[in-house]
């Protein structure tokens, strides 16, 4: 990969685990075995899944691959095919696991040929802005062409992204009060007598903007609020009042100052409080977000009854996320 490349932005694409799903050549010393078999039950309908056997080895993986004792590297150190095996599962056995689990779902629950098709497409136009060309994207994650890159990348990642807008939107009320949704604007001040002044200024959005020109330096719209939101872009103080003012129902200033983490003090200003008028904005502001993937996910892998009978892999998998499986 180029220089260019690897400076690219990704993070609008799609991510499973915090690992991206996209094929990386993987080299061990000297060579790579090519194939391993993924160990994972899924009942799922008539679903076909894979199964590990269970015993009470301890900490040791109770799945083994066939001529698991031939040597596949040699020389200072050897390595058998079951080693190398368990190598893999080690690394990236858990999430390699969930990721297959969680694409096998989305195929189940998303079916609709034409959104699919309008969705990979969306995508494909993203990695063509990012990287200048498909093909060229392709060779350098070590796909045979673009279709393989298609079938086993932006197709599986369009239906993933699909399955959580249709979770989120089939319980939008439900995920609004889980998530405590909320639209702000926040003005900062240094003193609390000023904040305090300032909140008897906005008495409508007119003078709340007229203070919000006024000090544009310290005048930021967050935009969409929850309990999920990250403290690296939003104020902490801010997120602990996320229920507070995600039951503010008429747009207005908030009538308290707020005192911030770093001894200032905010005046917040809520809008859109209308939530079923801005719920496109809300499932696609939370379907980015991380902890709410991973709540969806969970979701669908305890519908689908995903079992694991590896113990190591298992607890690998509760590390993750205590709620992937039972």
């Amino acid at each position: 990969m180029s220089d260019k490349e690897k400076q690219v932005e990704t993070s609008s694409f799609r991510k499973v685990h915090k690992v991206e799903v996209e094929k990386k050549p993987l080299e061990l010393s000297k060579k790579t075995i090519g194939a391993i078999v993924l160990v994972i039950v899924l009942i799922i309908g008539g679903m076909t899944g894979y199964l590990i056997y269970s015993n009470n080895n301890g900490d040791k993986y109770t799945s083994k691959v066939t001529g698991g004792s031939k040597e596949v590297i040699t020389g200072d150190v050897t390595i058998t095919k079951q080693g190398y095996y368990e190598y893999l599962l080690d690394n990236y056995g858990s999430n390699q696991i969930l990721t297959d689990a969680y694409n096998k779902i989305a195929s189940k629950e998303i079916t609709d040929t034409k959104k699919i098709n309008e969705k990979t497409e969306e995508l494909e136009n993203k990695y063509k802005s990012n990287y200048g060309s498909l093909k060229a994207y392709a060779t350098a994650q070590g796909y045979s062409d673009v279709k393989e890159l298609e079938e086993k990348v932006i197709i599986p990642s369009a239906k993933l992204d699909l399955m959580e807008a249709k979770y989120l939107d089939d319980n939008f009320k439900k995920i609004i009060d889980k998530y405590q949704v909320s639209y702000l604007k926040v003005i900062t001040y240094s003193k609390e007598s000023q904040a305090v002044n300032a909140i008897k200024k906005a008495t409508d959005s007119k003078a709340f903007n007229q203070l919000a020109k006024e000090n544009s330096g310290t005048y930021k719209d967050y935009g969409l609020v929850s309990k999920v939101s990250s403290t690296t872009t939003i104020d902490a103080n801010i997120i602990k009042k996320a229920e507070t003012f995600s039951k503010i129902t008429k747009n207005g200033i908030y009538k308290d100052a707020v005192k911030l983490s770093t001894g200032s003090y905010a005046i917040v200003y809520i809008y859109n409080t209308d939530k079923t008028s801005n719920k496109s904005s809300i499932i696609q502001s939370l379907g980015s977000n991380e902890d709410v993937k991973k709540d969806i996910e969970a979701y669908y892998l305890k519908k689908y009854k995903f079992t694991v009978y590896d113990k190591k892999l298992k607890k690998a998998i509760k590390e993750l996320n205590k709620d992937f499986v039972d």
